[in-house]
């Protein structure tokens, strides 16, 4: 669960040589970090494991797990492509100076707006999530004269074993259309069919988050390849891109049983290599979109212990300087970290407490039941596996500010993100 860079020394804790303490005496806490060699090795993983000789592939980073001017900067040094699910999201890509060409463009539910900036920044792809959204689009390509590639959502109905809130494939969920829907399908097709200005490369599915099993994408492949294949047959046409989303999990337990990045992609390599070269597919072409398992074991959050407190009923609580608000995954879907303190890595663990935070929610907790070494106030807690979904989510809830972001290499210290003031809580605000 800890990142790479963690070392310890004569009782102290390290990240890429920099001592923790040293880190929070400058940034304060809470505060998110990334290890910047976590990181790059698992972008290095993906781009030295999902390779084929048959078929051109593309490494697509979900940006809604995180998304930073610097992280943008790292894509684009890598040399993957970024996906954007909202006109913020690509404000904020185009701002890092990102080349929008290299985009994928999500969404359920694209307002014209969002379509319309999507067309005038020159959004490489656009995956059309209905049948209105499809028409729309249509609309506006017309009415702007601009061509744009499209890949339509499809909803395969593959079943994963992860929270009900991030499984995206069941029948009756809001993405995509479902695979079997044929009448929306044909409609579909006949409008890029007659469209001068819609180019269909071909189809996208997502199954969900947090997948530790290789049997949904072995599923999901076989699916997606007949599925196209089917329709390149039926209709007599030629799409050669196929992008079988990300969701990809990590280890936020010791035995959470994800696979490292290079076995589960060596697996689903040899899994669409097998698929495509049986069925004599068209398919040349394969995305993948992983956001949580780039960033997610890179990032670490750390907290100081304010008070300790035992109840009656023989709970003790650890009360730390954050909680819900800048993390709210445990709140959320019961999601479960590792934890330790900093400069206590190597010492007992027997004080079984719930480790809570400042909001007034009974529900503002960052792990319960877990067992810690002896703890004073002032004390630091680092939660590992932060890097996705909690800079991303984070709020203002009860007035809190959001903590600082820097990203830690062996050379240099990064700051990403400043750590918001009060003042900063009243810049939208009328007096």
């Amino acid at each position: 669960m800890r990142p790479i860079g963690i070392k310890t020394s004569n009782e102290s804790t390290y990240l890429n040589n920099h001592l923790i303490t040293d880190l929070v005496k400058e940034y304060g806490t809470p505060l998110y970090i990334i290890d910047d060699v976590q990181l790059q090795k698992n972008i290095d993983d993906y781009q030295t494991s999902f390779k084929s000789s048959m078929f051109k592939t593309s490494i697509v980073y979900a940006s809604k797990a995180l998304l930073t001017i610097d992280l943008a900067n790292i894509m684009k040094q890598k040399g993957l492509m970024m996906d954007a699910v909202s006109i913020g999201d690509l404000f904020v890509i185009k701002e890092s100076g990102f080349d929008l060409g290299q985009v994928v463009f999500h969404g359920n539910n694209k307002g014209i707006d969002e379509l319309a900036f999507a067309l005038d920044n020159g959004v490489g792809i656009i995956v059309v999530d209905n049948l209105t959204e499809l028409k729309a689009l249509d609309r506006l390509c017309n009415e702007k004269e601009t061509n744009v590639s499209i890949m339509l959502r499809i909803n395969p109905d593959v079943e994963t074993h992860t929270h009900e809130y991030i499984q995206t494939s069941r029948v009756e969920s809001k993405f995509g259309i479902n695979i079997d829907d044929a009448a929306t399908i044909e409609e579909a097709l006949w409008i890029t069919n007659h469209s001068g200005y819609l180019n269909l490369l071909g189809f996208h599915a997502h199954i969900g988050s947090s997948i530790t099993e290789i049997a949904p994408y072995e599923k999901l492949i076989k699916t997606m390849v007949e599925f196209q294949n089917n329709i390149n047959n039926q209709y007599h046409l030629t799409l050669f891109d196929l992008n079988i989303g990300g969701g990809f999990g990590i280890n936020y337990q010791k035995n959470d049983g994800a696979l490292p990045i290079n076995e589960m992609m060596s697996q689903i390599i040899c899994l669409l290599e097998a698929q495509i070269s049986s069925t004599n597919s068209l398919i040349n072409h394969v995305m993948i979109e992983p956001g949580r398992s780039i960033v997610g074991d890179a990032g670490i959050t750390v907290y100081t212990v304010n008070q300790i407190k035992k109840t009656t009923g023989d709970k003790t609580y650890l009360f730390i300087d954050g909680g819900m608000t800048d993390n709210i995954r445990p709140a959320l879907y019961q999601a479960t970290y590792e934890v330790d303190i900093v400069n206590k890595l190597h010492e007992k663990k027997q004080n079984l407490v719930d480790i809570v935070g400042k909001c007034c929610e009974s529900g503002d907790i960052i792990r319960k039941n877990i067992l810690v070494p002896d703890i004073q106030s002032g004390d630091l807690l680092m939660v590992y596996d932060t890097g996705a979904y909690t800079y991303a989510m984070s709020s203002n809830y009860n007035n809190l500010t959001k903590p600082a972001m820097i990203r830690v290499s062996k050379e240099e210290v990064k700051l990403v993100c400043h750590k918001e003031t009060l003042k900063d809580l009243m810049r939208l605000m009328e007096k």
